[in-house]
């Protein structure tokens, strides 16, 4: 019977405003969530030139290349007042 072999991706997390950096290989099915406990970090990952952030349930595996660097940053309050 064949084995299967998961192919990882490496990728780079920067921690933004700090300079810090963590490469790390992921696996298929791979969570936000995931991640960011596996790093002990918390905050919004985005794709290196995107704008909008990585939801927490999404998978990184299959939004990223091989190589690419996401960016986090922080969890920023939302407030429900308005702007005039």
């Amino acid at each position: 019977m064949p084995t299967q072999t998961r192919t990882l991706k490496p990728i780079t997390v920067l921690v933004g405003g700090s300079g810090k950096t963590h490469d790390v290989n992921i696996p298929p099915g791979l969570t936000v969530r995931d991640l960011l406990e596996q790093l002990n970090l918390s905050g919004h990952l985005t794709k290196f030139g995107e704008a909008t952030p990585l939801g927490e349930n999404e998978d990184v595996y299959s939004r990223v290349n091989a190589g690419d660097k996401l960016i986090l940053g922080p969890n920023t309050p939302v407030s429900a007042r308005r702007v005039r």
